[in-house]
C-alpha cells in the first residue's frame, strides 16, 4: 500500500486496527472496491490546499480588517484557485482522486443560501472540472458515468444544499425557472431544506417539524418534471416523508443514519426511512464521527448500515461520506478568525449545537475518528465484507443502487 501522507497511513492502520479482517476479507474487499462500480454518494473533491500561501493571504486580508463574513467569502474561493493553479497542490489532487479507488462521487457545488453565492460557488467548480479534465469530469446521466469511467476518469455528480428560491416569490413560474437553470448547469441532486425552515421544507434543527409547503410541493413536481433527485438528508422527519411520498421518482436522504441507533436530528426514524424505500429510494450513511453516535468510528458507521440494510434492504442503501480529503490545515497559532465577530454562519449550519439534550455526543479519539478518513474508502468496502453482506449486496451499496436511482429520475435519456 502506498501512502499520500503519514496522516495517510495513520487512518489506514486506525481502520485496520478496529475491523480485524483475517487476510482472506481483506484481499477479498480490496478486489471488490478495485473491480465493482464504486462511489461516495455525497461528499467533496479533496481539499489539498493549506500552505503557506493560504496563511499569508488570509493573515494579509485579516490585517486590512476587512471584517469576518468578507474574509470567509473571499477565502473559501482560493481552496480553489491554489488547487488549480499551485502544482504541488494539483499533484495532491490528482493523487487522492485516484487513491481513493471510486468511479464517481455526488459533490456539492452550491449552498442554497443565495444564487448570486451559488454561481461564484459553481464557477469554482467549473475551473476545476477544466484544469482537472485528466482526471475527473462533470456527468449528468447514466450514460455519461459509465463513458467518463470508460475514459478512465472519475464522474463528478453535482449537488446543491437547497433550492434556488429566493427571489421576490410573486411569481411561480419566474422562480421555478431557476430549478430548470440548476439542472442546465448539471445539477441532479437538490437538498429539500438545509437545517433551518425554508420556503419549501422545514429543516432538521426546526422542532416544530411541519410538512412541505405549497411552494415545496410545486418544487418537487418540477425537480421530477426536469430530472432532479429530491434529496431529503438535511429536511426535518414531516417534510421527508411527505416528500417521498408525493415524489413521482425515487428519493434520496444522501448521507444521514438511523435515529433507532443514535437519537440525533441529522438522522432519520424508521419511518422516515421506510417511507423513501417504498418509493424506491436510497439512504446514504455519512462517515461523520460525531453524527453516529456510540464509538463514533468505522465499525458504528457499518452498524448503521447494516441496521438500514435490515430495516429496509440493501437495495436501499449507499455510503455518502459528508466528508472530504483535507491536508494541512494551518495552525491555530498561525490563522484565526476575528475575536466576538458579530457575523456567523453557525446558526444555519451548526447543527451540532442543537443534539438531543438526552444524548451526549461523543468525542471520539484520534484513532476512531481517523478510522473515517475519506481515503479509507477501500477499507469501507473490505468493512462490508466483514459486516457480511454479500458481493451483490455491496455491488448495490457502493454504486448501482445509486444508478437505479439516477436513471428512474433521468427517464428517457441515453
Amino acid at each position: 500500500m502506498k501512502f499520500i501522507s503519514e496522516n495517510h497511513e495513520n487512518c489506514w492502520n486506525a481502520a485496520l486496527k478496529l475491523l480485524q479482517p483475517s487476510q482472506k476479507e481483506l484481499e477479498h474487499g480490496l478486489e471488490l472496491h478495485d473491480t465493482l462500480f464504486a462511489m461516495d454518494h455525497f461528499g467533496f473533491l479533496p481539499y489539498g490546499t493549506w500552505n503557506e500561501a493560504f496563511v499569508e493571504m488570509w493573515n494579509e486580508l485579516k490585517a486590512k480588517n476587512i471584517g469576518q463574513r468578507a474574509l470567509q467569502e473571499r477565502m473559501s474561493h482560493v481552496h480553489y484557485d491554489q488547487c488549480c493553479r499551485d502544482p504541488e497542490c494539483a499533484a495532491r489532487f490528482r493523487t487522492v482522486m485516484r487513491s481513493s479507488g471510486l468511479k464517481c462521487m455526488v459533490h456539492t457545488v452550491a449552498e442554497g443560501k443565495s444564487r448570486e453565492a451559488d454561481f461564484k460557488r459553481m464557477a469554482d467548480n467549473v475551473q476545476l472540472l477544466r484544469v482537472f479534465r485528466d482526471t475527473i469530469s462533470q456527468a449528468g446521466s447514466v450514460a455519461d458515468i459509465r463513458k467518463i469511467n470508460e475514459e478512465g476518469r472519475i464522474a463528478v455528480i453535482w449537488s446543491v444544499n437547497g433550492p434556488p428560491l429566493v427571489g421576490a416569490l410573486e411569481d411561480l413560474h419566474e422562480e421555478m425557472q431557476w430549478i430548470d437553470v440548476w439542472e442546465r448547469m448539471g445539477v441532479r441532486l437538490m437538498h429539500m431544506s438545509y437545517n433551518r425552515r425554508n420556503f419549501a421544507a422545514d429543516g432538521c434543527a426546526e422542532s416544530a417539524n411541519g410538512g412541505l409547503s405549497a411552494l415545496g410541493r410545486e418544487l418537487i413536481a418540477r425537480l421530477n418534471r426536469v430530472g432532479i433527485i429530491v434529496d431529503v438528508p438535511h429536511t426535518g422527519a414531516r417534510s421527508s416523508i411527505e416528500a417521498a411520498q408525493l415524489s413521482e421518482k425515487p428519493i434520496m436522504a444522501s448521507h444521514t443514519a438511523s435515529k433507532a441507533l443514535f437519537d440525533y436530528i441529522r438522522c432519520k426514524d424508521d419511518e422516515t426511512l421506510r417511507a423513501i424505500a417504498d418509493k424506491d429510494g436510497l439512504v446514504g450513511v455519512y462517515a461523520s464521527s460525531r453524527m453516529l453516535g456510540g464509538t463514533g468510528d468505522l465499525p458504528m458507521m457499518l452498524r448503521h448500515i447494516r441496521y438500514i440494510a435490515d430495516l429496509i434492504g440493501s437495495r436501499h442503501v449507499g455510503i455518502g461520506t459528508d466528508t472530504m480529503y483535507m491536508h494541512l490545515w494551518p495552525t491555530s497559532d498561525r490563522i484565526s478568525a476575528y475575536e466576538n465577530a458579530e457575523f456567523t454562519d453557525r446558526w444555519w449550519g451548526n447543527w451540532r449545537e442543537f443534539p438531543n439534550p438526552n444524548k451526549n455526543i461523543p468525542v471520539p479519539n484520534e484513532t476512531h475518528y481517523g478510522s473515517l478518513g475519506w481515503l479509507n474508502w477501500p477499507l469501507f468496502t473490505v468493512g462490508l465484507v466483514k459486516s457480511g453482506f454479500s458481493d451483490e449486496e455491496i455491488a448495490d451499496i457502493l454504486g448501482r443502487n445509486f444508478l437505479r436511482v439516477l436513471a428512474a429520475n433521468r427517464e428517457g435519456e441515453n
